[in-house]
């Protein structure tokens, strides 16, 4: 309100449909009324004779455009809260400014197409079918997946329904999408959910602001296209999700031009701070086959904090949240599972850089072989410190299990770089660094192989023990760490004829076949599996 801003001496940001320093004093938001003067100008009440277009990088709403074509030209703007929210939420109203001058715009949108206008309702005040979807995803996908508020997702589903190309009901299509297990038969791709999502991504994205909501859908929408190896559907989204991300500024709050409004509480700050992690996960994680493609979501930035602890987020409560760039991995630590995921990806990012620079000439050798150390006693350090975490936890859907997924992977493809000996940084033959490297590498595939075979058996003792209704919770993303572990129990097969491969590569693939009862991308995994010799051989 302007007049409580000039009686504390600050400018009214003149917001719809309250100001943000009304929000913080937890006061009644009016604006007086708009009257035309002699000339076609406008008056305020003790308005300034002349006023700044643009300050503090607020951007003025053409408030005449949410009036009717047929009002009165004097006629005094008064607006329901959801009235001035529909308007907000039109992306013809989207600042070009943020563009073309960040520097003069800044923060002008909130995160939130649906700000809360009511205390968190509860889960019975659902529609039948909201509450089904609503149930299905929370006690499967974000167990391994926790981006979501619960609190927020039910006051939003609550209070404004689930109207049609809104961003509410484009999260609740990609709720849906993956939580529900696909029916025997159908390709993931020909799924009619699958084909709405996307009709659906379509139209908000062409007729609605950003919003957090939209960003968490494509998170989403990716992870079913990743799991259901839907290429190149799944690396195009995880692409997108990541531009979102980064035009938000989300990957770097303090040097990178934010398109959001401050958030008013820690619940929404911390929704904000877990979409960009899993938009950086998921990226590490589409670039683990594939060489030599840029990473789309940049580095986290050095003041970059990790989410907090899931049994605070899952409760509704106000958690602690630890650097990203710590000097140590402790045991004693308050991280919580879906923080270890975004800890390992991270790793694997370097390790995927330092796959993808190994051949450039302009990297000296002894920086290469010593980055290379340095990574491989990170991974070790992580990897310890996941397996003591992992004892404790025996529930299939924790996400503990895909940061030792994510851990191992990066272990595998870092010593596959070095482990082979006809392999020379130069023609003259291979340095004493690298031959020291080589020796570490063939001990830490072997180990890590290892691992990842105690992983399986655990999983696979737990299905047992649990039954199928563990199934609508595994989750897909450990699939290519069992797949890089299977690919290198097969040529232990060949060089080691006393070793363990046969039975780790069996229990491989019993895995990978539970999970492909689930997710298809592990069917594509055991049909190439399905050609190695060494397979074939063990099958026999």
């Amino acid at each position: 309100m302007e007049r409580r801003a000039r009686k504390l001496k600050r400018k009214c940001p003149k917001e719809l449909p309250a100001c943000s320093l009304c929000l913080r004093l937890d006061k009644r938001c009016e604006y007086p009324p708009r009257v035309r003067d002699s000339n076609g100008g406008d008056i305020r009440e003790s308005s300034t004779s002349s006023r700044s277009p643009i300050t503090n990088g607020e951007i003025e709403i053409d408030r005449h455009n949410l009036q009717s074509s047929g009002g009165s030209q004097s006629e005094e703007l008064v607006e329901s809260p959801r009235a001035a929210n529909s308007a907000h939420r039109n992306i013809d109203t989207f600042p070009a400014i943020f563009f073309l001058d960040s520097e003069v715009c800044t923060k002008p949108l909130s995160s939130d197409c649906n700000p809360p206008m009511t205390p968190v309702a509860l889960l019975d005040n659902l529609p039948p079918e909201t509450r089904g979807v609503y149930v299905q995803y929370f006690s499967t996908i974000q167990k391994w997946l926790p981006i979501l508020s619960k609190k927020r997702v039910r006051r939003s589903m609550a209070e404004f329904g689930l109207a049609a190309d809104s961003p509410s009901h484009l999260l609740f299509l990609c709720m849906n999408l993956v939580s529900e297990p696909l029916s025997p038969g159908v390709p993931a791709r020909a799924n009619k959910t699958y084909s709405r999502t996307l009709e659906a991504l379509f139209k908000v994205e062409n007729s609605c602001l950003p919003c957090i909501q939209i960003l968490q859908s494509v998170i989403l929408l990716s992870v079913y296209e990743i799991g259901h190896a839907i290429y190149p559907a799944a690396y195009l989204h995880v692409g997108h999700a990541s531009r979102l991300c980064v035009m938000i500024g989300l990957h770097d709050r303090k040097n990178a031009a934010q398109l959001f409004k401050d958030t008013n509480t820690w619940t929404a700050r911390e929704e904000e701070r877990r979409a960009w992690w899993a938009v950086l996960c998921l990226d590490r994680i589409s670039n683990q086959g594939i060489n030599g493609l840029p990473f789309a979501a940049p580095e986290p930035s050095p003041g970059e904090l990790l989410p907090c602890s899931e049994t605070t987020w899952n409760e509704g409560g106000v958690g602690f949240n630890e650097p990203i760039f710590a000097s140590s991995f402790s045991n004693n630590t308050t991280l919580g599972s879906f923080a270890n995921v975004c800890q390992a990806a991270h790793v694997l990012g370097r390790v995927l850089r330092h796959r993808d620079e190994i051949h450039d000439a302009s990297l000296a050798l002894d920086f290469r072989i010593a980055e290379a150390k340095q990574l491989h006693g990170i991974l070790a350090s992580l990897c310890s410190h996941l397996r003591e975490v992992s004892r404790d936890s025996l529930s299939l859907d924790s996400s503990v299990y895909v940061a030792l997924a994510l851990c191992f992977s990066a272990r595998l493809i870092l010593c596959d770089l070095y482990a082979c000996n006809e392999k020379y940084s130069t023609d003259h033959g291979r340095s004493s660094e690298e031959a020291e490297m080589q020796r570490e590498a063939m001990g830490s595939i072997m180990e890590t192989v290892g691992y990842v075979w105690q992983l399986t058996r655990q999983m696979l003792d737990s299905i047992e023990q649990a039954g199928e209704r563990e199934l609508d919770s595994i989750n897909p993303l450990l699939c290519h760490c069992l797949y890089a572990a299977a690919e290198e129990s097969e040529w232990f097969i060949f060089e080691q004829e006393e070793s363990n491969a046969g039975t780790w590569l069996r229990d491989f693939v019993q895995l990978l076949r539970v999970i492909g009862r689930r997710w298809q991308v592990a069917d594509v995994y055991l049909a190439q599996i399905s050609k190695w010799p060494g397979y074939n051989k063990v099958v026999m």
